[in-house]
């Protein structure tokens, strides 16, 4: 299998103030990328996933570690002979040279003869659907079809792995949807690996097999979209996949009371006794006018309601705690802004995690 293995890979940047303390740090990452995968570094700004990716590309000198891909050792290969093609945020076009002769440019650097680069170069463009865009400039086209240049220039040499980094930012959100969907279609049907930066967390659920959460200059957590969002490992990944229902509190005997006591309940988990954080996903907060079996009631008050995509996102006061759940049209109907609520959380839908 020809797997992209990122071992113990670190690197240092050190500011002209502080010449002997490092002003970043990108610790030591242990990464396996597997042959076909689509795999997105998912973060804020500045939590070093741009740096992973440029250290991958070789557009960066690492500090230490391997990078391997199949049996070969590239730590220390030019990016040029990695065989790596990459995406960046602005499509790099150039222009003065035709649509064509962009997608070709990377072929003609391999000594390709002129009609078989233009063939392959033609053949592309109608994969991103530009079929006869090929004889027009940059300035021509718009943003997102330049996109859609760029990612036929990258994917028309046969990359052995694809690097994009953030290459729908600068793209209005129709056009960003269109291309996630594009650049979905094409990874699968070339199957190309694909390494993937993003600070967005729908773009890396809608587009990942798996997602690799940083922060602060190291792998927070690695799962699946489904995994991080339901199982996530410690606050910062929780807090960053948007899970805004974290309430402290200390699990006694199977018991978990909060410590601003509006939950009091049994744990539905196999937890020692110890200070805890329970996570509620906002959709496991259900309306209701009395408790359920297997439930426990909050009793709040409404402070906002938006109407997102066929679903209110409300955001409720209990005591001190602002809680956010998903309703219905329905449920949000039978409701009000500055009416009180009771509230059914899901005891075996929550997650915790130790403080």
């Amino acid at each position: 299998m020809s797997d992209l293995r990122i071992i113990d890979i670190e690197k240092r940047y050190r500011s002209a103030q502080a010449k002997n303390e490092a002003s970043f740090l990108l610790r030591p990452v242990q990464l396996t990328i597997r042959e076909g995968e689509f795999f997105s570094l998912l973060g804020p700004s500045g939590c070093g996933k741009t740096t992973l990716l440029k250290l991958v590309a070789g557009l960066l000198e690492a500090d230490g570690g391997e990078l391997w891909f199949g049996n070969e050792n590239l730590s220390n290969v030019p990016p040029e002979w990695r065989k790596f093609a990459m995406v960046f945020q602005q499509s790099l076009l150039f222009p003065h040279k035709t649509i064509e002769d962009n997608v070709a440019f990377g072929l003609k650097m391999q000594k390709v003869g002129k009609k078989e680069r233009l063939n392959a170069a033609r053949s592309m463009l109608d994969h991103v659907g530009l079929s006869g865009f090929g004889r027009r400039f940059p300035e021509e086209l718009s943003g997102g079809q330049q996109q859609r240049v760029a990612l036929a220039r990258a994917l028309v040499a046969n990359p052995r792995v694809l690097l994009m980094d953030e290459p729908f930012s600068a793209l209005d959100p129709s056009l960003r949807e269109e291309m996630r969907e594009l650049l979905s279609q094409i990874q699968k049907e070339f199957r190309v690996t694909v390494l993937f930066v993003t600070h967005d967390r729908d773009e890396a659920f809608a587009l990942s097999d798996r997602i690799a959460v940083m922060g602060e200059g190291q792998l927070r957590q690695i799962g699946t979209a489904r995994q991080l969002y339901e199982r996530p490992e410690n606050i910062v990944v929780a807090s960053f996949l948007g899970l805004k229902n974290i309430l402290g509190g200390q699990v006694t005997s199977g018991r978990f009371v909060s410590s601003d006591k509006i939950i009091d309940a049994t744990v539905h988990q196999p937890l020692a006794d110890g200070d805890y954080f329970m996570v509620i996903r906002p959709e496991s907060i259900k309306a209701a006018a009395a408790d359920q079996s297997g439930h426990v009631s909050i009793h709040g008050i409404v402070q906002e309601m938006k109407y997102v995509s066929g679903t209110y996102n409300l955001k409720v006061i209990a005591e001190t705690q602002v809680l956010e759940c998903v309703f219905t049209t329905f449920q949000a109907e039978q409701t009000a802004v500055g009416e009180s609520i009771d509230l059914l959380v899901d005891m075996k839908e929550v997650w915790f995690l130790k403080e």
